[in-house]
């Protein structure tokens, strides 16, 4: 048996606030949400800043709270807040058919511990000591310190505060991972697996070591000309790459009969998901974006949407030279009515992992205020980008959205977001 499938609650911790009010407001108002990082010292970096959450900018220090976990701390406050959103209607019971499917980073070993463990060995490193490495290394760590490496981790938390006996998914597929998350929850409900599932994505990369690898290979904006607010910019001629950012954003889907009976009411309706990898490159899109494309018409298909329906595509807009080019040429072949298209990341950053969650709730928020949200900074649209990219926020009741993460390597998400009447 085949099911609708509702976003009923969500919970989050994002750069643009914690609420829907408030998120709702930045989106209207075109309010950025990237602000100068005080996590850590970033006097040795050119990139200075970030979409960090207000909340993880105030609590976590490096390297004094190296130990605590950026994307626990993001997690517990989504979490906490579901939870709170979900208690407007009636308890989830019967945990059997609850599942969990989350986007997240792929673990690092972070720089703190490795330094920690370097000076608690002989500094010689050719000296007598080195052949109990094995010890050395049990004494050291703490059995918490190996956890942190296990993406996970999160589900968890969850469970903790949610005992769900379902499925347990994590999905690493870096900027596509928590779209493509939402796409396997909506597919489980859909066939009748499960009632319910906690679904979205948690990224908490904002660290130094993070940095280090990005300014290497020369891909987040460091335009010392610009504002911090304006270095974020998909479609214009003048972006020169992506603004880092982290948070959490987690919903609750459920079926149509599910919602129904503890009477939730629907926020938003998942239509369809497509999904599809070319790995033509281990950073660039295909030559054609035959990835983009295919993923786009998958979830149409799934949909049982024809593509005149489409009333706003809420680009992957990175900000980065090839990605707009390539998505604004997939969108032009999948939907060739001029549909209006807006790039969130130009008011908060990319989230990596927890991007497609991000900009899926903008979309549900998008819905409920009856806008579509202008793309930040964009003042002079690239004749390469040729697409309908929305520069101020407009009013507009749009039913359907088709909202797009496209990740590394060529793994491409599409979903079909429907406004519920």
């Amino acid at each position: 048996m085949s099911s609708r499938v509702f976003v009923t609650a969500y919970g989050a911790s994002t750069p643009l606030g914690a609420t829907g009010d408030e998120i709702t407001t930045a989106l209207r108002d075109g309010c950025s949400g990237i602000r100068a990082i005080e996590k850590y010292d970033t006097a040795s970096f050119r990139s200075k800043y970030a979409g960090v959450p207000e909340e993880g900018n105030a609590a976590i220090r490096w390297p004094s709270d190296a130990r605590r976990c950026g994307d626990l701390f993001y997690t517990d406050l989504a979490m906490q807040r579901l939870i709170a959103s979900m208690s407007d209607a009636g308890s989830v019971d019967d945990m059997e058919r609850v599942g969990v499917f989350l986007g997240v980073d792929e673990p690092v070993l972070d720089i703190c511990q490795t330094l920690d463990f370097a000076t608690s060995l002989r500094p010689d490193p050719v000296g007598p000591g080195y052949e109990n490495l094995d010890e050395a290394i049990e004494t050291h760590f703490r059995l918490t310190d190996f956890l942190t490496f296990d993406p996970s981790n999160a589900l968890r938390r969850i469970h903790r505060v949610l005992p769900f006996r379902g499925p347990g998914m994590i999905h690493t597929g870096l900027c596509s991972a928590s779209l493509q998350s939402l796409g396997a929850a909506f597919q489980s409900i859909r066939s009748g697996r499960i009632d319910r599932a906690i679904v979205g994505g948690v990224s908490a990369k904002v660290t130094p070591e993070h940095y280090i690898g990005l300014e290497a290979v020369d891909v987040i904006a460091t335009d010392d000309r610009l504002q911090p607010d304006c270095l974020s910019r998909p479609f214009d001629s003048r972006r020169s790459g992506y603004v880092p950012a982290e948070g959490a954003i987690l919903f609750l889907l459920e079926s149509a009969e599910a919602a129904r009976a503890r009477q939730a009411d629907p926020l938003m309706e998942v239509s369809g998901y497509g999904s599809a990898l070319n790995a033509n490159h281990v950073v660039k899109p295909h030559p054609t974006s035959e990835e983009m494309v295919a993923a786009m018409c998958r979830a149409l298909k799934d949909a049982d949407i024809a593509p005149e329906h489409i009333g706003l595509v809420n680009a992957h807009g990175t900000s980065t030279q090839l990605n707009d080019k390539h998505e604004a040429d997939a969108i032009n072949r999948v939907l060739p009515h001029r549909v209006p298209v807006t790039a969130n990341k130009s008011l908060h950053g990319h989230l990596i992992a927890a991007a497609g969650a991000m900009e899926t709730l903008n979309t549900l928020l998008s819905f409920q205020a009856g806008i579509i949200p202008g793309t930040r900074n964009l003042d002079d649209r690239d004749a390469a980008c040729d697409v309908d990219a929305v520069p101020e926020t407009r009013d507009a009741q749009v039913d359907h959205c088709l909202k797009n993460s496209f990740g590394m390597g060529g793994l491409a998400a599409s979903v079909v977001l429907s406004r519920c009447a």
